[in-house]
């Protein structure tokens, strides 16, 4: 609210530029925290991914949670009719900045808790990223209905 009886006093005054520039710092807070939003449920289908990569089963509730987690991601990324918040070519960074937070969270639910360093040790990295990056890739070119379709496909290679 500050920032527009700001804009407001540098629009009064004529100095545009001014304004302008907050505007622009205000469109980089909305767009941060469309991403923030976006990397959470990121987080989410990761670790899931990592579950079942190392507990080599999946569930009902982890499936359900991956779609979930994939349709929110879909939605929320959009932007406009062909503009998003994260582009297909860029997801590859923010899959690297969030393994982390995902090995660690998943560290506490597989076989009922785990050693952060051991599950480091027995995860396969690049396998679970670039599956993630697959199914992220699906979302830009699919329906809603046809992408839980599509998901469910891969799951079924990725769990096999």
């Amino acid at each position: 609210m500050l920032e527009i009886l700001e804009i407001k006093k540098h629009l009064l005054a004529g100095e545009i530029e001014s304004a302008l520039l907050i505007v622009e710092e205000l469109e980089e807070m909305g767009r941060q925290s469309e991403i923030r939003n976006l990397e959470s449920f990121l987080v989410i289908l990761l670790i899931h991914l990592i579950k079942i990569q190392v507990e080599k089963r999946i569930t009902k509730s982890w499936r359900s949670s991956i779609i979930n987690s994939l349709l929110s991601i879909q939605k929320r990324n959009k932007l406009g009719k062909k503009a998003h918040y994260i582009y297909p070519q860029d997801w590859q960074e923010y899959l690297e900045d969030n393994f982390v937070p995902a090995l660690v969270n998943a560290s506490h639910e597989i076989f009922g808790g785990i050693n952060y360093q051991e599950l480091k040790n027995i995860c396969d990295r690049s396998s679970v990223l670039d599956f993630a990056n697959v199914l992220l890739q699906l979302t830009y070119s699919h329906s809603q209905e046809e992408l839980v379709t599509e998901i469910e496909k891969k799951l079924k290679v990725f769990c096999a």
